[in-house]
């Protein structure tokens, strides 16, 4: 009998352990993804202020603290595509795309991109995918039609 409960409460610890653990790992992952969010936001103010190399240093310190978000990547490829460094601004959004193939924000930038780029194919390609959202039909639609790709 006492080795039943020994048992019991040995599995029961280690339950406990397991949720103990995996709550402060979540827990530490929504502290990160706070972190990257705030110096997204504060990096976004500094590029409405024209100053470009601390929002990159901001940006590039949000992307070591949390890699897997997407976001400075997003704002470091939309401070590009507003500077006209189009090469800059592709490779940061083709990143985060990596990240977050389903980003509506990402396809949006990227068609907007390859359209001002001249890269007619490309920017079509991405048309065509946010002319299936709800949310996008109508401007995609408007873009496809501009270019010549409308279905």
């Amino acid at each position: 009998m006492r080795q039943v409960k020994s048992k019991r409460l040995k599995v029961k610890s280690c339950w406990i352990f397991f949720l103990l653990t995996y709550s402060l790992t979540h827990l530490l992952t929504f502290c990160y993804s706070q972190d990257v969010n705030q110096l997204v936001v504060e990096s976004n103010k500094l590029i409405k202020e024209k100053k470009y190399d601390e929002a990159i240093k901001m940006l590039l310190e949000a992307k070591k603290l949390d890699d897997k978000s997407p976001l400075p990547d997003v704002a470091l490829g939309m401070m590009f595509l507003r500077r006209d460094s189009l090469w800059e601004a592709e490779t940061h959004l083709k990143s985060a795309e990596k990240l977050d193939p389903e980003l509506c924000g990402i396809q949006y930038t990227l068609a907007l991109l390859y359209e001002k780029n001249g890269e007619k194919e490309n920017a079509i390609n991405y048309w065509n995918k946010l002319s299936k959202n709800p949310d996008f039909k109508n401007i995609a639609k408007k873009h496809l039609q501009f270019l010549g790709g409308e279905k």
